[in-house]
């Protein structure tokens, strides 16, 4: 017989997973003390990212046993006793209203969860920690239908600061079908920015294919940030109208969790060319080699712009 899950139950655990994955990377921030290994060059991994996926993936276990997970780090996970709770959402009428009869018996064969334990290591390093968060994305058959985001270092207004006494965390969270409201974002385009152009990219691995998709768009305004995470937050939340990473560098764990709740809010993420990202756990298919593209509108617009440049 096929095992089946809930998606309610799924995401309620890795909401609180998330949650206290904030809790234990504020914990290691704050001791100083970061453990800092370098996997490659640029690509920093600290004590943060393994306790925080480790914790994940074990309470995931704890329930879950036999799905399928793919997490950033490359860890032995242990062996954790607590389980997580799986009724967050019972109550919320949203989800009980609105959520697809067919989500609360999915195929577990069919389910894949992507862990980015801590996105924005370099910058969590560097002591840049608004643009830090943990992302579990939740895909069913190859496309994203639910995702988490949690920022351990913002304030009550969901701003992000380096002021410790202010750190109250964020959560972010969206199932996709069913018109279930995406909780924890707002608008935050200033009126100063209406009806600019605002286009964000990466801050550290600028290169002439970003600078090219930079000039083809033409924004009215740059972004360059950290964290793949916080610039499809960017856009979520209307403070871009589009994110281009057009080379290779960004993972399926960066982007599964927020494509998630780009979809609930109506945006649209392929790869710069216009194809669909599937998620798999291929390792050759990990990594998304001819980049991404998410826009919050007229995707095909920013889309045709690239192609046209090109040529």
């Amino acid at each position: 017989m096929t095992k089946t899950l809930n998606i309610l139950e799924l995401t309620s655990a890795c909401i609180k997973l998330a949650q206290e994955s904030g809790d234990i990377i504020r914990d290691v921030f704050k001791s100083g003390s970061l453990g800092i290994e370098m996997k490659s060059v640029d690509d920093p991994m600290t004590k943060a990212d393994l306790l925080s996926q480790q914790h994940i993936i074990g309470s995931l276990r704890t329930i879950w046993s036999d799905i399928k997970i793919v997490g950033e780090e490359q860890c032995e996970i242990p062996t954790i006793d607590k389980k997580p709770p799986i009724d967050l959402l019972s109550n919320d009428k949203d989800c009980i209203e609105k959520c697809p009869e067919e989500f609360k018996q999915l195929p577990i064969d069919d389910l894949i969860i992507f862990i980015d334990p801590l996105d924005a290591t370099r910058e969590f390093t560097l002591g840049r920690v608004g643009c830090v968060m943990t992302l579990i994305g939740i895909s069913f058959k190859g496309k994203p239908i639910a995702g988490i985001i949690y920022q351990p270092f913002v304030d009550a207004n969901g701003e992000g600061t380096t002021d410790q006494s202010k750190w109250v965390g964020r959560t972010i969270w969206a199932i996709v079908g069913g018109g279930i409201p995406v909780k924890g974002i707002k608008d935050r385009r200033s009126p100063e920015d209406v009806g600019k152009v605002i286009l964000t990219t990466t801050a550290s691995h600028f290169n002439d294919k970003v600078q090219q998709a930079v000039d083809a768009i033409k924004p009215d305004k740059l972004l360059r940030a950290g964290g793949a995470g916080y610039k499809s937050l960017l856009v979520i939340e209307n403070q871009a109208d589009v994110y281009v990473f057009p080379t290779v560098g960004s993972k399926l764990w960066d982007i599964c969790g927020p494509h998630a709740i780009l979809l609930a809010v109506g945006g649209k993420l392929t790869d710069p060319q216009g194809n669909d990202i599937i998620y798999s756990t291929d390792p050759e298919k990990i990594e998304n080699k001819n980049g991404i593209i998410i826009t919050i509108s007229s995707h095909q617009k920013y889309i045709d712009l690239l192609k046209n440049f090109k040529n």
